[in-house]
């Protein structure tokens, strides 16, 4: 195998997992500026952009703050983990909306 094919691998895994596994929700339903992203994805344990809105999540939805730790790049995305506190406030907001909507 070569890289590119590693990379392509990669890239395909990350996108999967994506559109299979998570929500495309909206920066507002998440309770950021709606600047902050146009597509993003969430579920329990993450919020996903891809690398190209990465800055608007970044400056307008306070992600800089997100320690490195708590972040990764896989193929075309960044994953933030629910492990820091921005990010897992974001994620309680949107299912805490998400059963307001049910009732």
């Amino acid at each position: 195998m070569d890289v590119y094919t590693l990379i392509d691998d990669v890239n395909e895994l990350a996108k999967r997992f994506v559109v299979m596994k998570l929500n495309e929700v909206s920066a507002k339903s998440l309770g950021l500026d709606p600047r902050a992203g146009y597509s993003l994805y969430v579920n329990q344990d993450v919020i996903v952009v891809d690398k190209h809105s990465d800055r608007s999540l970044q400056y307008y939805g306070g992600f800089e703050y997100v320690d490195v730790d708590y972040r990764s790049e896989l193929g075309d995305y960044v994953f933030y983990t629910a492990d820091d506190d921005r990010v897992r406030d974001c994620i309680e907001r949107y299912y805490e909306s998400q059963k307001e909507k049910m009732a």
